[in-house]
């Protein structure tokens, strides 16, 4: 379980997030945040907790078994009524029926989605006609990997994620950004809610970044890494605005 003081920060995070949920979804939406919600890929619920607190009813689903502890330790320990609020599920099929929660939150998931059509897909048949959705994730046309803090050639190959790593002399992420993060971006997840029928009502643009050409050309590791030692001299940080996507499931 996470010390106290990391395990505050969390949920102090959580806190603010969702105060900020309340008032984007005010403004892109006209109206508040009411209702059954789910917080797709609850993370240690964070988030969630922030919502109870306020009187919402939200649940939440991840696949994460360590997340899964630590909220069941901190909900058996100070909020035993909201212990089943959280369920951990495989992944693919979420474990509701079909229109059942006036509104969908995601805060940094997609960016570890495999298959987002089916992720998309399902939480589009849990939302009721007239839902709300609030997808947050790590936007590829950033040219940045957030998890390791560093700029990133567009669409490089995972397999040279560890040597590239390695050449920015960031190689204690290599595992997770090799394993647990996929390519995403705004166009894709809108084409997919469209096509899936829902109206999406905010989408952010592409972020004026530089580009990493030479990232084109890496077909080894060791092009990889000689690419990392050079990248280690660019002046690039994170965009102010990751991947945002605001959208509705239509009444009829």
């Amino acid at each position: 379980m996470a010390p106290a003081k990391t395990q505050e920060k969390i949920f102090e995070k959580g806190r603010k997030r969702y105060a900020r949920h309340l008032i984007q979804h005010r403004r892109i939406f006209g109206t508040p945040v009411t209702g059954r919600q789910l917080d797709f890929g609850c993370g240690a619920g964070a988030f969630m907790l922030a919502g109870l607190q306020d009187g919402q009813d939200i649940w939440g689903v991840e696949v994460d078994e360590k997340r899964d502890r630590v909220y069941k330790a901190t909900a058996a320990r100070e909020f035993p009524q909201w212990r089943d609020r959280f369920c951990l599920y495989e992944g693919r099929f979420l474990p509701y029926p079909s229109n059942h929660f006036d509104g969908c939150y995601s805060w940094f998931v997609f960016e570890h989605v495999a298959d987002p059509q089916t992720s998309l897909r399902e939480i589009a048949r849990v939302l009721k006609p007239g839902g709300t959705l609030a997808i947050h994730a790590e936007d590829v046309r950033n040219l940045w990997e957030g998890h390791a803090l560093a700029p990133w050639p567009a669409y490089m190959p995972r397999e040279f994620a560890a040597a590239y790593l390695e050449g920015l002399g960031k190689p204690r992420h290599s595992e997770f950004v090799t394993h647990y993060v996929v390519y995403i971006s705004a166009p894709v997840i809108c084409d997919i809610l469209t096509t899936l029928g829902l109206e999406v009502l905010y989408s952010n643009a592409a972020p004026e970044r530089p580009a990493i050409p030479e990232g084109l050309y890496v077909t080894t590791d060791d092009e990889a890494r000689a690419l990392g030692r050079k990248m280690r001299d660019r002046d690039i940080s994170g965009a102010r605005e990751n991947l945002t996507v605001y959208a509705r499931k239509p009444v009829s």
